[in-house]
């Protein structure tokens, strides 16, 4: 999950400022291309809605779909929701992930003080998924205390989403819990390996909670992407995708796109591969046009 918006989730007015800027400036009035070509890729790709052109969402959302994206991805939507519903639902299109519940912050579900507050938070966050035809809601752990073990600290988390599950289980939404690096990006925050991800998915067992695999994160964690993916589909309810170095653009770095695009289409995995990254050109058309190659 990009920096941008997500410090914390307590509410969207806190992070606004900070924008689509890791993602990259938006370029000049774009041409939009001919013949949809993100629909006929063989996974369903979502892209960020603050890199299309339009001075509204709902002109954006028009842009998406001129490129055959089946979805968009907005982590903290803004705006009227039934317009971008009514909109969103007459080009076939859905909003493929938004926040959900924790922060990249002290505290939240590493804190039983926190658990409270973590599931009001979600509920909040929930409502307007519904309205938009979100169904997966991102999950956030918090960053790693000092003062107990990570197994105490494991367990907590296991407690506060063995309190959300039934709750996305009840209005047919997922949790996909993010995985981070503490290397580069976040230093100390607590969930980072698929391994860490995968143990508290097998004891909450509930086919509503699931990982986040963003596989910039997880290349600079843990490398043994295609193993990881293969090995844990069936706990994978998202995928955000940047390379590494430089989280720009597929093609711009040590990961090979082709071999890890090829690798999750063949696991029969039907969710959404959401881009979450930066231009390295500045111009959103040349990632999407960069991307696709990868996906031929």
């Amino acid at each position: 999950m990009c920096e941008m918006k997500r410090r914390t989730f307590l509410s969207s007015c806190t992070v606004a400022a900070v924008g689509s800027g890791l993602l990259g400036a938006r370029p000049a009035p774009a041409v939009l291309p001919e013949g949809k070509p993100f629909a006929h890729a063989k996974l369903r790709m979502s892209a960020p809605l603050d890199w299309f052109p339009g001075n509204r969402p709902e002109d954006k959302l028009e842009a998406v779909a001129a490129w055959g994206l089946p979805a968009y991805e907005w982590l903290w939507p803004v705006g009227d929701p039934n317009s971008l519903r009514a909109k969103a639902d007459s080009l076939g299109l859905e909003l493929s992930c938004m926040v959900g519940a924790g922060a990249i912050a002290e505290g939240w579900m590493v804190r039983p003080e926190d658990h409270d507050k973590t599931v009001e938070m979600f509920k909040q966050h929930l409502e307007l998924a519904k309205k938009l035809n979100c169904k997966r809601l991102v999950g956030l752990t918090g960053n790693r205390r000092t003062d107990i073990s990570d197994e105490e600290q494991t367990g907590y988390i296991i407690q506060c989403l063995k309190r959300l599950a039934p709750i996305a289980e009840d209005n047919e939404v997922t949790i996909v819990m993010e995985t981070l690096n503490a290397l580069v990006d976040h230093e100390g925050f607590f969930l980072t390996r698929t391994d860490q991800a995968v143990a508290i998915m097998k004891e909450i067992n509930s086919p509503n909670v699931k990982i986040l695999f963003d596989i910039y994160h997880q290349q600079i964690t843990e490398g043994n992407v295609i193993r990881n993916l293969r090995e844990n589909i069936t706990h994978i309810g998202h995928f955000h995708v940047a390379d590494n170095p430089g989280r720009q653009e597929p093609g711009t770095g040590e990961l090979n796109y082709a071999n890890i695009f090829n690798a999750i289409k063949e696991t029969g995995y039907d969710g959404f591969v959401a881009l979450e990254c930066g231009h390295s050109t500045g111009n959103y058309e040349d990632t999407l046009n960069a991307t696709l190659k990868y996906l031929a």
